[in-house]
C-alpha cells in the first residue's frame, strides 16, 4: 500500500468522522483495505511470503480423488429426464471434443454454472415459465416461473483524478482500498452499507476486472503519462432487477441478459450520486485532497449533475451478479430446483437478494452448506437402507424363533 493511499484513509477517518475500525457493534461502515485469500508458501514461518489463494488450490489441486473427473472445455447441452417419470433428472448431456456424451447420475445433478448459464441450461431442458418455452418450441418439463428472473447486479461508475504525486502501481489488488458507506436514502437500512468505493492506482480502462463499456472515449484510453487515482463507486443494494432468457435452442448461443438498468429507480440514481459526491467532497475538503489531488479527469465537466447522461453512458457491472435461481423462489430451502427431482444448485444464482459487499466469502459459505445438505440427505438414505436391512433381519430372527417354538 502506497503512503499516498494510506494517508488518504487516515485523513478520511479524521476529517469526515469515520471510525478507524468498521468491525464495531455500532456502525459497520468506514474505511477498509482490500482483503484477499492468501496461501503461506512456508507454513512454519509466519514471515514467509504468501501467494494469492484460489478455490482451485484450496479445494481441488493435488487431492488425487479417484471419484472425481474434471473435463475442461466441455459444453453442457441439457438435463436428461427419466422416460417413466419425466420430472426425474437422471443425468446430463454434454459435448466434449466434438462428441456428444452423457453422464448418468446415481443420486443428484448439482449445477454450479453461474448466474447466466444455470437458467440457460434449465430453460434449454424445459424448466422455465411456460410462455417463454413454448415460443421456442421447447417441451415444458416443469413450469417454474422463477428460473432466470430476480437477476440483480451491483452497478458502478468511475471517477478519476490527477494527483500531485505518483501513486505506485502495486500487484493487482495490493493497492486497493476504499470505503463502506451508508447513503441514508432508505431509513430501513441505516445500520448497514449500501455504497462501496474502490480506490485504484490505475486508469479506468486498466482496472482489469471491468470491461470497456459505454461510449465515453476516455474509457478506451491507455494509461496517460500523468499520475492519477481512480475511484469506483458501487451501488451494493440496487433496486433494479432483470432477467436471463434463452434466445435459441443452441447451448452455444448466449442468452439475453437484461440488467433492468434502462429505467433506474430514484434510489438507484441517488445512491450512485451519493458515492460520487462523497469522493468529490473528500478530494476537495480534506487535507489529503488539498495536498494530493490536482484536478478531476473523468468525468470532469463533461456532464452536469442534473444530467444523467454520464451514468447512462458509463455505468458498468461489478460482476457481483446474483439471484437468477433464487433460494426459496426457484428452489426450495435446500437448493433443490422446484418442479423437478434430483437437481440442486450451488452458486450465487441462489442468493435471493444482493449482498452489501463482495460475494466471495458468502459464496464459499453457501457452497459448504449445500455440500453438508447433500451429504446429510444421502447419509440418511444409507442409514434408512441399513435400518431396513436390520428390520428384515430382526423379522427373520423372530420368525425362526416362532417356528422353533411351534416345533
Amino acid at each position: 500500500m502506497s503512503e499516498l493511499l494510506l494517508d488518504m484513509m487516515n485523513e478520511c477517518d479524521k476529517d469526515i468522522g469515520f471510525m478507524s475500525d468498521y468491525d464495531n457493534p455500532t456502525r459497520q461502515y468506514g474505511c477498509y483495505f482490500q482483503q484477499q485469500f492468501r496461501h503461506p508458501m512456508n507454513k512454519t514461518d509466519p514471515n514467509f511470503p504468501t501467494i494469492r489463494e484460489s478455490t482451485w488450490n484450496a479445494y481441488l489441486n493435488g487431492i488425487n480423488r479417484t471419484n472425481l473427473q474434471i473435463l475442461d472445455s466441455a459444453t453442457m447441452s441439457k438435463l436428461l429426464f427419466d422416460q417413466t417419470d419425466p420430472t426425474k433428472c437422471i443425468g446430463v448431456s454434454y459435448e466434449y471434443k466434438e462428441e456428444v456424451c452423457t453422464a448418468i447420475a446415481r443420486k443428484e445433478v448439482i449445477l454450479s454454472a453461474g448466474v447466466f448459464d444455470i437458467p440457460k441450461l434449465l430453460q434449454l431442458s424445459g424448466v422455465r415459465p411456460k410462455a417463454w418455452l413454448e415460443s421456442l418450441g421447447i417441451q415444458v418439463i416443469a413450469n417454474n416461473a422463477e428460473v432466470g428472473k430476480n437477476f440483480a447486479d451491483q452497478m458502478a461508475i468511475y471517477v478519476t483524478f490527477e494527483t500531485t504525486e505518483q501513486v505506485p502501481a502495486l500487484p493487482w489488488g495490493a493497492d486497493t482500498c476504499g470505503w463502506l458507506l451508508n447513503s441514508g436514502l432508505k431509513p430501513s437500512n441505516k445500520n448497514w452499507t449500501d455504497v462501496q468505493i474502490y480506490c485504484y492506482s490505475r486508469f479506468p480502462a486498466l482496472t482489469l476486472d471491468f470491461p470497456i463499456v459505454g461510449y465515453d472515449q476516455i474509457l478506451a484510453y491507455s494509461q496517460p503519462p500523468i499520475s492519477f487515482v481512480t475511484f469506483l463507486v458501487f451501488n451494493t443494494q440496487p433496486e433494479a432487477q432483470g432477467f436471463v432468457k434463452i434466445q435459441s435452442l443452441s447451448p452455444y448461443d448466449r442468452p439475453r441478459i437484461d440488467h433492468g438498468w434502462h429505467n433506474l429507480s430514484e434510489y438507484d440514481q441517488n445512491n450512485l450520486q451519493y458515492g460520487v459526491d462523497f469522493v468529490r467532497n473528500m478530494t476537495r475538503s480534506t487535507e489529503w485532497g488539498k495536498q494530493y489531488i490536482k484536478n478531476e479527469i473523468f468525468p470532469g465537466n463533461r456532464y452536469s449533475r442534473s444530467d444523467d447522461l454520464h451514468r447512462r453512458l458509463n455505468m458498468c457491472s461489478t460482476y457481483h451478479q446474483v439471484g437468477t435461481c433464487a433460494l426459496g423462489k426457484c428452489t426450495d430451502n435446500e437448493a433443490r430446483v422446484t418442479g423437478i427431482k434430483n437437481v440442486r444448485i450451488c452458486d450465487t444464482s441462489l442468493f435471493p437478494t444482493q449482498l452489501n459487499i463482495n460475494p466471495t466469502f458468502t459464496l464459499y459459505s453457501v457452497c459448504e452448506k449445500v455440500a453438508d445438505l447433500v451429504k446429510k440427505e444421502h447419509s440418511d438414505d444409507q442409514r434408512n437402507i441399513a435400518n431396513t436391512h436390520n428390520y428384515k433381519k430382526v423379522c427373520l430372527v423372530i420368525l425362526i424363533i416362532f417356528l422353533y417354538l411351534l416345533i
